[in-house]
């Protein structure tokens, strides 16, 4: 072949590759220039019931109350155990309008098999399943996205990628966080009782439905306010910190604890077992909570723990007797030996003592003592164990309701103190012991002299 021939050929092919080199270039620009497709995951937050996650170490379900439609439950489980709490509302709207809001940058293959992943359960069934793949390189997560309608029918599937950000979220450690510090979400008027003990002090008090009672150690109408400052107390106190890792127990004080305080709220039974302090300069304290057969280890603030007592008396109410002064329908008086030495009845706001209208004096003096042992607060309360010796009584009274119940009797005792006369007003409890209500003043003055000069009357001769 001739060397002319051979440079024709040379320059054909020139052309020719630089023909396809241009060619494609331009299919390569073609490309880049098509706009990338991006895609929402099309779910409405607040139809949302339930969560669903299984990572490695374990399963997550977040669920909505059925009863409370902005309470969340979460429960957690794995080879430890399953641990069930209430979550933080504000976490989970967090959550779910984040993965709302989020766009998938769409695929056309898909990245992800049919892996376990985020479950999204709607009110109507209908369900949004994200599976997820391992590869996290480049800050974004190929996924395959799901949903199922009410009949469990695919209606949509999406395959793509999403930021690493908006599903890392949803895994144990950090759900584990958004449990709800508040350790009772339950209300002042359901709870029906409380016990708390702490060292050789045991309390327990019950609702009735109207009033609070002291049931143990002994028997007595509780201080209303005191009660529900206890239950407020609870009902407000917040873990500091969650113990998810074992603990020693001996080393926590749990295995013995210093205190425990359990209520009844609408059948439901809450233990808080209180044991050392937890950091060296005592700010918190290791606790264990309890509901039903679950138990989770906490730290609890020692400073929320200020206004709690086991001391049966600080629950004793002022007031010795708890109807109201419109129940007292009569007033018996008895001397030192129990004898009746007066009685009267109410009738139309008038007492009667035989049938006949008292004088004006004793008129008085019955309204200032019903009026004592129902409506004022005693100077000082004081349980009275049975080896304590009571002052030297001056008379009894029993008050009763307009069909002749007795809706509580008393020993009646003088007592002089720094600030004048006292008048002491004791009711008997178990093992002989006596609550005592003092009281200070002009009336209490007053109706001492009177419950003395009418217990010494004379018995009336028949």
């Amino acid at each position: 072949m001739s060397m002319r021939t051979i440079l024709i050929w040379c320059i054909i092919a020139g052309f020719l590759g630089g023909g396809a080199l241009i060619i494609r270039n331009q299919e390569s620009a073609a490309n880049q220039s098509q706009p990338t497709e991006w895609a929402s995951l099309q779910f409405d937050p607040a139809t949302i019931v339930g969560i669903q996650f299984g990572p490695a170490d374990g399963d997550v379900h977040i669920e909505r109350s059925e009863d409370q439609i902005d309470t969340w439950v979460g429960t957690w489980s794995s080879d430890a155990g399953e641990q069930r709490w209430p979550v933080l509302s504000t976490r989970v709207r967090g959550a779910l309008r984040t993965l709302a809001t989020t766009r998938v940058r769409l695929s056309d293959e898909q990245l992800v098999e049919g892996k376990e992943g985020i479950r999204l359960v709607s009110r109507n069934g209908a369900v949004t399943t994200i599976h997820q793949s391992t590869d996290r390189s480049g800050g974004r997560a190929p996924v395959r996205i799901e949903t199922r309608d009410e009949s469990g029918a695919l209606a949509r599937v999406l395959d793509g990628w999403i930021e690493l950000g908006k599903l890392d979220v949803f895994v144990s450690g950090n759900t584990l966080d958004w449990r709800d510090p508040k350790l009772l979400n339950t209300s002042l008027a359901s709870i029906s009782s409380v016990d708390v003990g702490a060292g050789s002090f045991a309390t327990k008090l019950m609702f009735d439905g109207t009033h609070w009672l002291i049931t143990q150690p002994f028997q007595m109408h509780a201080d209303r306010g005191r009660v529900e400052t206890l239950i407020r107390t609870m009902t407000s106190l917040q873990a500091k910190r969650f113990i998810d890792d074992e603990i020693d127990l001996q080393e926590s004080g749990l295995d013995a604890p210093i205190a425990s305080i359990q209520l009844v709220s609408d059948g439901e039974t809450y233990t808080l077992d209180i044991g050392q302090q937890a950091d060296l300069s005592a700010e918190s304290l290791y606790a264990r909570f309890s509901q039903g057969d679950q138990q989770t280890i906490i730290t609890i603030p020692t400073s929320s723990l200020s206004k709690l007592t086991a001391v049966p008396d600080a629950y004793v109410s002022p007031i010795a007797n708890m109807y109201p002064q419109t129940s007292i329908s009569g007033v018996r008086v008895f001397d030192r030996e129990q004898r009746i030495r007066f009685e009267s009845v109410r009738e139309q706001g008038t007492w009667l003592s035989k049938s006949e209208r008292v004088d004006t004096l004793t008129q008085d003096s019955i309204d200032r003592l019903v009026q004592i042992l129902t409506q004022t607060d005693a100077n000082a309360v004081r349980v009275l164990s049975s080896g304590e010796e009571m002052p030297k009584l001056i008379a009894g009274i029993q008050i009763v309701n307009s069909q002749g119940d007795a809706l509580g009797t008393y020993d009646i005792a003088m007592e002089q103190s720094e600030n004048g006369i006292r008048l002491l007003v004791a009711q008997q409890i178990k093992d002989d012991g006596w609550v005592v209500w003092a009281y200070l003043g002009e009336d209490a003055q007053a109706t001492a002299t009177w419950l003395t000069l009418t217990a010494g009357r004379p018995i009336p001769s028949n």
